[in-house]
């Protein structure tokens, strides 16, 4: 793992017309993120992928756990998320929420929260994109150009 974070500094950084943030549910939609760079746009933030990582510098484990914000209610989540779009340079946000799950009201209040073009997508089971979010997320990068 060392040598691949080494390396990773002489990278070219990848190039993408609009950067996007992923939040919400990890997705069960295989194919979102080939779809996206398909049509020139990156997701540079994974909101909940980055929390399992414990990226923070902390070395007493019970504080790691208790910065991760994702259990947590979307308030504390929101504090996170806002420094990390921030620095990322946000062009929109995809929200994804799974269908009958409680966090889907919590799409209400990260509308009011983030300054950030969003879009929410839904899904509810393992699959790929159907031709409805393929055409919502095509007119969502549209409207970010």
């Amino acid at each position: 793992m060392d040598e691949f974070l080494d390396k990773l500094s002489e990278r070219t950084p990848i190039k993408a017309d609009l950067r996007l943030a992923y939040i919400g549910v990890p997705p069960i939609v295989d194919d979102l993120y080939d779809y996206v760079e398909e049509r020139g746009a990156r997701i540079v933030f994974n909101e909940t992928q980055r929390q399992f990582t414990m990226p923070f510098e902390i070395e007493d484990i019970i504080e790691q756990y208790r910065v991760y914000s994702y259990p947590y209610g979307i308030f504390y989540r929101l504090e996170d998320i806002s420094r990390e779009l921030e620095k990322r340079q946000i062009d929109g946000v995809i929200h994804y929420a799974q269908s009958f799950c409680y966090r889907q009201i919590e799409d209400l209040i990260i509308r009011k929260k983030l300054k950030y073009p969003i879009l929410t997508l839904e899904g509810d089971k393992p699959n790929k994109l159907d031709a409805r979010t393929r055409m919502r997320l095509d007119a969502f990068l549209d409207i970010l150009r």
